[in-house]
């Protein structure tokens, strides 16, 4: 998360993410799921700016005309639940520039989200503890807590509990989202946890090794057969990543989709198969980097 102070008030570019390792552990009697999963963000990013105003209300536009603006955005939810947290009655007039796809297993929404708790913490000068906007994030929404303390992370519980783990060093993927979205509710409607849940021990020794074709044999999303059950299409953006598995060490559904990304040994590599993949029109594919 990038954030700076702007003549007009506070400026922050807010990442996506990237699941190289997600299972689930069994259900809540919340009725969530209790995960375990590591996340990082890669550079590419939401852009929004943060305006403060006396009238006491937020007001959130979007350049993107089927975003809901309402108090259902994770935004609008973040602003309002510092306010009540703090007892401020200021006002704040947010703008949200989208680059990162909805309903894409990006996070997105979380991700602007927690730089709404950021930003208008600075701009409204509330300094909340830390401990406090980690505990307010994850009120919010499931991954909002990881953006405040990323760029790579084990996530547990709902995704709330976040305890950071450093890569050796930086990754490169090529990130391919499709036309569609998955929704992340239809997808654990459909979930069955499992009877013995995968060891992260395993991926995070070789996750450890910053070897990519280690990392590669150990990525793992216990979603990715849900989503593409649910929504057959996926499995196009899989068998295309497949095709170019002598370029790619290794490829994965994020989140509960509907994006894929293939892991590389270099930028390079990333170019070539995104070359390849790019001719195949199965939406919009990148080469990102996880952040440092």
């Amino acid at each position: 998360m990038i954030v700076r102070s702007t003549a007009d008030g506070v400026e922050v570019h807010a990442p996506a993410k990237l699941n190289l390792y997600l299972e689930i552990l069994g259900r809540r009697s919340d009725g969530y799921h209790d995960l375990e999963s590591l996340m990082v963000t890669v550079d590419l990013f939401d852009r929004l700016t943060f305006a403060d105003n006396d009238s006491g209300t937020i007001t959130l536009t979007c350049d993107d005309p089927t975003l809901p603006t309402g108090p259902e955005n994770l935004v609008v939810k973040a602003a309002e639940a510092l306010r009540r947290a703090t007892g401020c009655q200021r006002g704040a007039t947010i703008h949200l520039e989208k680059t990162i796809p909805a309903q894409a297993g990006l996070a997105g929404g979380s991700s602007d989200a927690a730089a709404t708790l950021v930003a208008l913490d600075r701009l409204w000068k509330l300094d909340t503890r830390p401990g406090e906007l980690d505990a307010l994030a994850g009120t919010v929404g499931s991954d909002v807590a990881f953006f405040r303390h990323g760029p790579s992370a084990v996530c547990r519980g709902r995704g709330e509990e976040v305890e950071p783990f450093p890569l050796s060093g930086p990754l490169t993927f090529v990130l391919v989202c499709p036309k569609f979205g998955v929704g992340t509710a239809d997808v654990y409607r459909r979930l069955t946890p499992p009877e013995k849940p995968r060891q992260i021990g395993p991926f995070l020794e070789a996750l450890a090794s910053g070897n990519t074709a280690t990392i590669g044999k150990h990525l793992f999303n216990r979603l990715q057969p849900i989503a593409e059950t649910l929504c057959p299409a996926l499995q196009e953006v899989e068998h295309a990543l497949a095709s170019v598995g002598s370029i790619l060490d290794g490829h994965l559904m994020s989140g509960s989709g509907s994006s894929y990304f293939g892991l590389a040994s270099s930028p390079d590599a990333a170019r070539d198969a995104a070359a390849i993949l790019e001719t195949l029109e199965l939406g919009r594919v990148r080469v990102v980097t996880s952040s440092p």
